[in-house]
């Protein structure tokens, strides 16, 4: 009946009580707090006061001088600067960021993006032609450049220096000019998860720095850097918790012309920016355009000067997005069909390969994929003879690692424990397909194959107050690392009637023991309603989270559903 495993998380309680009372909070938020590692005041403090000057010093991370002051030269000898970034949200933001703070300090500086379909990820032999054609002296990666040996060793023989602002899990390290990665094994940065942008960012602040410019001519970026760290699904914690809440200020109080005119397109008030609309939003639109055409559209659209300007590309953006979902919805339900008889032969993954499908859209087909079936996920196309892929994994199985395992049957492969990209020959697809699936099936038995749905805490609704949803919304911004809370009431009853809105949501409403009516929401949760409508009188427990809600300038509090567990009819 449940579509989760609920898993109920119990800090110590004497542990919840200290934290309760030394922060004036309720015990299941106190609870809440404990379950994300927030035990004192002062770590109470800090997750809920994120500030800019909590951030670590940019001249922490390895080779950070050495890149800065070789971008400080090449200003002062008006050299060729070459930004060099990947095509999807972090790559094209923190493109766009150094594009505009190098522009700024009077330099000479050009970008390029590969072509996803022809170039593929990474430095390509077209894009270092570009720069030797070009006279660049100088190059600076963004989100890609750590697995680049050979091209990287290709820009040193021309003369061109190459600084690396990368995030991705390096192997054997690049010939760079300079390397700026928290991730490199002997990088003492105090915080490993920094997206690409966000290094990016780190090289601009400490070049601001060196320059002696004020602290405006890197705090303007944070939003671009908020944009890419909630779009790159790097964990929400620590240093990024920081920058995407002061990001979320910026964008809020005044965006800049581009974010402006994206959110007249999609209908937002700036004021209301929220994690929810750059993830769903604004990240959708800036992916399109790589994914369907070219990511220089993205950019052009980050550095727009006008509103007008800014505008255009925005309604272009929107239309490559709108042609997106409908390529992905396509190949969606061709896989959701194949799944059958694929599982027939390998029942531990989901790897599923159609040459004719559109490579721009494999990621977005394999998380819908993952989501449905909670199995490892590898969905792939075709390009110039060799099938091209995207991986997708659940909680708890590291998917690099299990692609290191395979790395026999591939001729390419990088990414992150629960996403990568993949490419091999097809006389290797039948190896690969078998060995993913047998090092899945030890990885994952069978009790860990359905999603788990983490719970805070129990909560009574008599214990939702105006107080109460004050402090919860001091838990976001919400993501990766940084989930939303989720409560757990038992022995609910249902008020009137269960509705079933657009065939596939439910909406119903519960009361507390003070007679105050509740409205929860289930999104594609049908069979919730047909629970429900089937028994009305049925005694329930339901697992949610809670959001406030305007109406006729009234605040109101919804219950979103996570999951429901019927028991007894009322009697």
């Amino acid at each position: 009946m449940k579509r989760y495993s609920w898993v109920r998380l119990e800090p110590q309680e004497k542990q919840v009580s200290l934290l309760a009372g030394a922060i004036n909070v309720s015990h299941p938020l106190a609870r809440a707090l404990c379950n994300r590692g927030i035990t004192t005041f002062e770590e109470a403090k800090t997750f809920f006061r994120p500030s800019i000057s909590q951030l670590s010093s940019p001249f922490l991370l390895q080779n950070m001088e050495r890149a800065a002051e070789r971008v400080i030269a090449a200003l002062n000898n008006h050299e060729k600067i070459l930004l060099y970034g990947d095509y999807d949200v972090d790559g094209t933001t923190g493109t766009a960021l150094l594009c505009l703070f190098l522009r700024e300090q009077g330099a000479e500086v050009f970008y390029y993006i590969n072509d996803r379909f022809t170039e593929g990820y990474g430095l390509s032999s077209e894009g270092i032609a570009y720069a030797e054609k070009s006279g660049v002296s100088l190059i600076i990666t963004i989100d890609c450049g750590i697995r680049a040996g050979e091209a990287i060793e290709r820009c040193a023989q021309a003369g061109i220096d190459v600084i690396v602002c990368d995030h991705h899990e390096p192997d054997e390290l690049p010939p760079a000019f300079a390397i700026l990665n928290p991730k490199v094994p002997e990088c003492t940065y105090p915080f490993r998860e920094l997206c690409g942008c966000a290094v990016a960012f780190r090289l601009v602040q400490a070049v601001a720095e060196r320059l002696g410019a004020g602290e405006e001519s890197w705090k303007q970026y944070l939003d671009l850097v908020a944009i890419a760290t909630a779009a790159d699904m790097v964990s929400l914690e620590k240093e990024n918790r920081i920058l995407v809440n002061e990001g979320l200020k910026r964008i809020r109080i005044s965006p800049r012309k581009s974010l402006s005119g994206m959110l007249s397109v999609m209908g937002i008030d700036a004021g209301t920016m929220t994690m929810y609309h750059i993830a769903f939003g604004l990240a959708p639109r800036i992916n399109a355009a790589g994914r369907m055409h070219s990511a220089h559209l993205a950019v052009e659209w980050l550095l727009a000067a006008t509103e007008t300007g800014a505008l255009e590309t925005a309604q272009a953006l929107d239309r490559m997005n709108l042609e997106r979902r409908e390529i992905d919805t396509a190949i969606f339900s061709r896989a959701d069909r194949m799944i059958e008889g694929h599982f027939a032969s390998y029942c531990s993954s989901i790897v599923l390969y159609d040459e004719e499908w559109h490579l721009g859209v494999l990621g977005i087909v394999a998380s819908r994929m993952l989501e449905k079936y909670y199995l490892p996920t590898v969905i792939m196309g075709s390009m110039n003879g060799m099938i091209k892929g995207s991986v997708r994994s659940v909680e708890g199985i590291n998917i690099y690692e299990v692609l290191q395992e395979c790395s026999d049957h591939l001729v390419q492969f990088g990414g992150h424990n629960q996403a990568a990209g993949i490419t091999l020959r097809p006389e290797d697809l039948a190896g690969f397909r078998k060995k993913f699936d047998n090092i899945c099936a030890a990885l994952l038995p069978a009790d860990k194959r359905q999603k788990e749905l983490v719970i805070d805490s129990s909560l009574q609704l008599e214990e939702i107050t105006a107080n109460f949803m004050n402090v919860l919304d001091q838990f976001a911004p919400y993501g990766f690392g940084n989930r939303e809370p989720v409560f757990e009431t038992s022995a609910v009853v249902l008020v009137g009637r269960p509705r079933l809105l657009k065939e596939k949501h439910v909406k119903f409403s519960v009361r507390d023991g003070n007679g105050r009516l509740f409205d929860v929401i289930g999104f594609d949760r049908k069979d919730v309603f047909q629970i429900l409508d089937a028994d009305p009188g049925i005694r329930f427990s339901m697992a949610y989270s809670l959001e406030k809600r305007s109406w006729n300038n009234r605040e109101q509090w919804q219950l979103r559903l996570k999951d429901l567990d019927a028991g007894k009819s009322v009697s």
